[in-house]
Formats: C-alpha cells, sequence, structure tokens
C-alpha cells in the first residue's frame, strides 16, 4: 500500500509503521524465527459469499470451499499467529461474515493481542452485527464500493447492493468502528473516483483505498477492460489531485493505492518535477520499504489453510497450516518460489532492473505478470512509465 495522504500532505494516520521499514527483520539472534520477515496476513475465513463480484480475485461464490478450517483449526492458527508476532491480521473471504463464527474468531484474536480488522461489502452489517463488531472492539473495517449506484449494483451482481453497503457504512461510523473504502478502478468505473471522494468526505469515511485491478481469479477476465498507462496516468493524477484539495480544505481522509508499486515511482516523478525539497526525504522512506512486499510483508492463507504469498495468489501454495504452522512455513521458507520472492530483484525483467525506480517498487505484482506472461517472474504490464521516465536510453 502506498499512502499518498502520508506522502503529499505529511498527514498521520497511526499507522505508518506498517508502511515504511519493511526492509528490516528482527535481529537473527534475539529471534526464535531467525530473523524472519511477519507479515499482515489476509486470512480468507470462507470462499462463500453473498454477491458475485466480477473482479473476485478469490473467485468466491454462494458455496464454502470443501473442508475448510474448522473453529478449533481456526483458533490454532491464531494462536500461532500471535506467538510469530505478526502485525495484524484482516478477516477476509469470500464475504466472511457469512461464516457464523467469523466474530468469535476476531474476538478470540483480539483476546491473544492481535491487531484484527475485517474486509467486508457490508450486507451483513445490520444493526445487531454493528452492535457485535463495536462490542468486540473492532478499530476498522474496510467495506467495497465499486462506483455510484447502479455501475455498483451491476459489477456486484445485484440489485440495491449499494444501498445496503452504504448503510452498513454509516452504522459503523454511528459506532466509532473506523471504514475504509475499497475502490477496484478499471475501464468500467474509473469515471466514478472523484464520486468516491465524495462520499468518504459526506459519510465522514477516514480511509479511500484504491485498487488497482489483480489479474486473479475472476479479475483475470476484465484484464482487457485493464485501464491503459495513459488512463492509468490520469486515474493517479487525480488521486494526487484530489488527496491535495481535502488537506488544504482541512478533511483529513487517508488516502491509499494498492497493488501498482509504480505509483511510489510516479510520486517520486512528480516530486521532482515540481522541485520539491521533501523528495529524499520521501525517497528514502519508500526505499525503506522496498516495494511490494508480497512473500515478505503480506501473505494469505485461504479457507482451507493454503498460505499464499500474497492474497492474489490463490494459484501457488507455498504450504499448508493442516501440515505445518504458518510460523515455520513462513520462516523457513523452504518453498523455492517464497524464497526467490524475498530476493527477486536479480531475477527481475532487465527493463525492472535496469530501472531507477526498482528500489521502490520491486518488480510491482508478479501475478499480473504470471497473467499476462504466463512467467511469474516476467514484466507486469501495469507498469506505466516511460523509458526515458526510468532511466533507460536507446
Amino acid at each position: 500500500m502506498l499512502s499518498v495522504s502520508n506522502l503529499l500532505c505529511d498527514h498521520q494516520a497511526g499507522n505508518e509503521r506498517l508502511r515504511y521499514g519493511h526492509t528490516s527483520c528482527p535481529l537473527a539472534n534475539e529471534d526464535p524465527y531467525h530473523g524472519a520477515p511477519r507479515p499482515v496476513v489476509v486470512w480468507a475465513v470462507t470462499r462463500a459469499c453473498n454477491l458475485r463480484c466480477v473482479h473476485c480475485y478469490a473467485s468466491a461464490d454462494a458455496n464454502p470451499a470443501p473442508n475448510e478450517l474448522s473453529h478449533d483449526e481456526g483458533k490454532a492458527l491464531l494462536d500461532d499467529l500471535a506467538e510469530f508476532g505478526v502485525p495484524a491480521v484482516l478477516f477476509s473471504g469470500g464475504e466472511p461474515l457469512v461464516r457464523p463464527d467469523t466474530p468469535e474468531l476476531i474476538e478470540y484474536g483480539m483476546s491473544l493481542g492481535l491487531s484484527c480488522t475485517l474486509s467486508t461489502n457490508g450486507l451483513l452489517i445490520d444493526d445487531a452485527m454493528a452492535d457485535r463488531l463495536a462490542e468486540l472492539g473492532v478499530k476498522y473495517a474496510g467495506i467495497s464500493l465499486d462506483g455510484l449506484r447502479a455501475r455498483h449494483d451491476k459489477l456486484r451482481g445485484l440489485s440495491g447492493a449499494f444501498d445496503g453497503t452504504m448503510a452498513a457504512i454509516d452504522r459503523c461510523r454511528a459506532r466509532g468502528i473506523k471504514v475504509g473504502v475499497r475502490f477496484t478502478v478499471h475501464a468500467l468505473n474509473e469515471m466514478d473516483l472523484d464520486a468516491l471522494f465524495d462520499i468518504c468526505i459526506d459519510h465522514d469515511v477516514q480511509r479511500l483505498c484504491i485498487y488497482h485491478l489483480a489479474y486473479a481469479g475472476r479479475g483475470g477476465k476484465l484484464a482487457k477492460v485493464d485501464l491503459t498507462a495513459e488512463q492509468t496516468r490520469s486515474v493517479v493524477d487525480r488521486i494526487f489531485e484530489r488527496t491535495r484539495l481535502c488537506h488544504e480544505q482541512g478533511v483529513p481522509l487517508e488516502v491509499l493505492t494498492v497493488g501498482n508499486h509504480t505509483d511510489a515511482a510516479y510520486i517520486l516523478l512528480a516530486l521532482e518535477q515540481a522541485g520539491d525539497p521533501r523528495l529524499e526525504r520521501i525517497r528514502a522512506r519508500l526505499e525503506g520499504t522496498g516495494g511490494n512486499r508480497s512473500g515478505s510483508n503480506i501473505s494469505a492463507v485461504d479457507p482451507t489453510g493454503d498460505v499464499h504469498y500474497d492474497q492474489f495468489s490463490w494459484h501457488y501454495t507455498v504450504g499448508n497450516v493442516r501440515e505445518q504452522p504458518f510460523s515455520r512455513i513462513w520462516s523457513e521458507a523452504t518453498d523455492e518460489r517464497l524464497s526467490i520472492m524475498r530476493d527477486r530483484r536479480s531475477r527481475l525483467p532487465d527493463r525492472c532492473q535496469s530501472c531507477r525506480f526498482v528500489g521502490v517498487c520491486n518488480g510491482n505484482l508478479r501475478t499480473r505478470a504470471e497473467y499476462a506472461t504466463g512467467d511469474w517472474l516476467g514484466f507486469d504490464p501495469s507498469c506505466y512509465l516511460t523509458d526515458e521516465e526510468i532511466g533507460i536510453t536507446a
């Protein structure tokens, strides 16, 4: 995640430790896990969902996956994650609230000292569920919107979905639960970007996460309507402009972009062109993050316990928590792909290795590269910078 509001507006959301400094790990001689990176874990507690969104990376439908982790197995996973010292667990799906015991699992995780957050479409957050989440002490819920009413309902496959999601946002805010609107942008909905900013302002939403399209699950079928390089630049320019405007007007909206680390290079280009005195400080901060951290500081566990190097990589499994604890899978990194992920730069395409911004991008999203090229170490086509901009001359 790139915090546009922090980098451009010096906004402090209180979660900056999760954004920067990822290239450093605990000292091996002081750590029983030998300095292994501690990832944010996206746990998809079920594949079942009450919607069928066109871009779903989990290819979720109405049915749970066969042999999903039981309640006791889920608690054992949380025990291990707490002992391992992960910074956060994001309960996801499918739709996590379709699973009846998700609130109890969140409660258990929080009792272990884990930072537990929720990723949801919001349709099951009625007053009773909102009360329950507030009673549990859930601090944050990421709630997805795909645009204004007609567009959202079409992309989500359900008439009335927009109104139900907006009601959930308002219920959470009324109970003091921080809300982040999650918007996956592509050519079918980019025209609603400004409206999403307005919704966040009008409904007291504290965070807007704008996801670039990942070619995973059903999202792969949307690759043909992904933004072109020119469209992406235009969208990111609008994100920068609207973020600045919000903060100039005293609206402390946290704005993040997700899933395309070209944005980090693009923000440095913008600062270079403006002669911004903060350039070197921000460059150092982004280089401390190290670009895409799939396989290091982000991970995923799917409903059946398979472990993946990020939430978009369900097609590739690095281990299963029924066979080995997550902490062992992640710290030992015996899977070849997982190991390479952590030191991938010399394996990236020549264009990436020659790029002056490789230290803030790290080759971008490997799942999108694999879908587009057939090679998981291939070129991610979502890079929208020119050869001249990245320092390659003919």
